[in-house]
């Protein structure tokens, strides 16, 4: 027990030196409530602005019974930053006081920030709970257990929209009978006492009607083992985060690789990533931004992430597994996988893209081309992240691309005379489908207002080897927008214009007419628009997997992954003009 408790304990020390002077408001010692003579205070952080904001009740661990609400000053400040008003608290203390007093207190404090929500900008309605150590497990319980005003006792009620707990241990029923390690706090050993182990348990109370709590572990702790204490028997947070998937609460769980308990407390990916998850359900998005990505072949997507063969593939030279261990810029590809090496899965963007055999649905990661399985990835891949990065809204990315077509003949857009090409058609009833679809393809953004933010455009190799499709271009090119323009009602659309790179800046005269015509059709569309170089992105071919596919980069994945991101910070930039 010692170890135990030292271990919680430790998480007591005040964090007020780690902060910068962040803008906001702190008023201190507010009383919140009054128990037998003794005043339970809290500190508030107001941000700056009329507000109202949503609001983060903010509980400090150290055992049940040491600790202040100074502790998490650093996560107060930081949700202040982020726009939120922080009601940091102090509560009753083992041994003094023993279960379920803290519990009792937080879901007071609750209760007060609604009925007090106006005198500091808070909005009543959107509260959310985060802690750690004994603190996330107290708001894991106000997430389990909280209530609505009309079934709440006191008639206010005690529901929090979403909780933040790190650390945290949410089931003691599992504790060994006979161990006194935490009778200072629950009255007795389970044997004695089993009612009160299950009562302070939040994996106890799992429903569907349960706010989505987001968990945060070292994979080292000592204390709170991330499934079960070895010594102790309580579970960690793996239980809980389980059991709500197993009723479709939303929830999320990080792991950080051979971080304690102290060190988990500090962990910048986790902190981040609990404030998106509060984010996500304290801040709902009224829009989506919907992005439309178009072109050939190098938009479907060539770039190879990790097959090896030494016939084959050159033995991996230049696949996305080995680009990001060995280039020369393999610190710009730390985004990509989770600490575990698994290939990131956004859920803030979203790809829609139907191929030739397959319609492909889900958040943003590797896979999303013309291939099947998960060995490839197209432009989409960095300029989603950009974007998701770059908005705050989620993003949805709907891909019409297919291999070996022109510009001239089978995109011709209405206004460039002619017949209509067949996969100008096929486009635009794409798109058209991946707007109509979105409640059936993506539920989860149904709700949200579809808001068209750009199209991208890459393409101009099959009209390359065609003295009229090369001399007609331009003009084809600039009808190609216009008639896109007009059909999302958009006359100032973002676009971007992807530079038909290939072979990169020593080429022949009919590419470099191709790219010609495509940085005038940019310089032609107005301030909205812009030809995006991708020559300087090429790589040789004895240094990439696919060596005889020049018109394809060589397959390169460090080429399309720094395609990507040009396109999506112009993307961003004219977004935000």
């Amino acid at each position: 027990m010692n170890r135990l408790l030292i271990l919680f304990l430790l998480c007591g020390f005040n964090m007020y030196a780690w902060s910068k002077d962040y803008k906001y408001e702190r008023i201190k010692n507010v009383a919140y409530k009054k128990v037998d003579d003794q005043l339970l205070n809290l500190d508030v952080y107001v941000p700056e602005g009329d507000g109202p904001f949503p609001s983060i009740l903010v509980v400090h661990g150290g055992a049940w019974r040491l600790g202040s609400k100074g502790q998490l000053a650093i996560y107060a400040r930081s949700l202040a930053k982020r726009g939120y008003t922080c009601f940091a608290i102090n509560y009753r203390l083992a041994p003094k006081f023993k279960s379920p007093a803290q519990t009792e207190d937080c879901r007071d404090a609750i209760r007060w920030i609604r009925t007090n929500a106006s005198k500091y900008k808070a909005n009543p309605d959107l509260i959310g709970a985060m802690g750690y150590s004994a603190g996330g497990h107290l708001v894991s319980m106000l997430a389990t257990t909280g209530l609505p005003k009309e079934s709440d006792p006191k008639g206010i009620g005690t529901k929090i929209v979403a909780a933040v707990a790190g650390g945290a241990p949410t089931d003691f029923r599992t504790v060994r009978k006979k161990s006194n390690a935490l009778s200072y706090w629950l009255g007795a050993d389970r044997n004695t006492e089993p009612e009160a182990y299950e009562a302070d348990s939040p994996n106890a109370f799992v429903d569907k009607g349960d706010s989505p709590i987001f968990f945060y572990n070292g994979s080292a702790d000592l204390m709170v083992h991330p499934d079960k204490h070895p010594m102790f028997g309580f579970r960690g947070p793996i239980a809980l985060y389980e059991s709500l998937k197993e009723v479709n609460v939303d929830t999320d769980l990080y792991i950080g690789k051979g971080a304690g308990h102290i060190a988990m407390m500090f962990n910048k990916k986790a902190q981040n990533a609990g404030y998106a998850f509060l984010d996500k359900h304290l801040k709902p998005a009224k829009k989506l931004r919907v992005f439309w990505l178009a072109g050939q072949s190098n938009m479907q997507g060539q770039g190879v992430v990790d097959l090896d063969h030494p016939k084959y593939y050159n033995s991996g030279k230049g696949i996305l597994k080995n680009v990001m261990k060995h280039s020369e810029l393999a610190d710009r590809y730390n985004h990509i996988v989770d600490e575990k090496g698994d290939w990131i899965v956004r859920k803030d963007v979203y790809v829609r893209y139907q191929t030739k055999e397959e319609l492909k649905t889900g958040g943003l990661s590797i896979g999303y081309t013309g291939y099947g399985g998960k060995h490839h990835i197209g432009p989409e891949f960095q300029l989603g992240h950009c974007l998701g990065d770059g908005f705050e809204e989620p993003v949805l990315l709907i891909k019409t691309a297919w291999g070996g077509k022109s510009l001239n003949k089978d995109f011709r857009p209405p206004s460039a005379g002619g017949e209509v090409g067949e996969f100008y058609q096929k486009m635009i009833n794409e798109f058209r489908e991946g707007l109509a679809k979105i409640e059936n393809e993506f539920p989860y953004l149904a709700k949200l207002e579809p808001v068209i933010g750009g199209f991208v455009w890459f393409q101009g190799w099959n009209d390359m080897f065609d003295e009229a499709a090369r001399k007609n271009y331009q003009n084809n090119l600039i009808c190609l927008i216009n008639d896109i323009r007009k059909e999302v009602k958009q006359i100032d659309l973002p676009v971007v214009i992807g530079e038909l790179g290939n072979g990169g800046l020593d080429v022949n005269e009919n590419m470099l007419s191709i790219r010609m015509a495509q940085k005038g059709a940019a310089e032609s569309l107005g301030s909205n628009a812009v030809f995006v170089s991708t020559a300087q992105f090429a790589r040789k071919a004895k240094d990439s997997p696919n060596v005889g596919h020049g018109h394809h980069w060589f397959g390169n994945a460090e080429s399309y992954f720094l395609i990507g991101d040009a396109f999506g910070n112009e993307i961003l930039r004219l977004n935000k003009k």
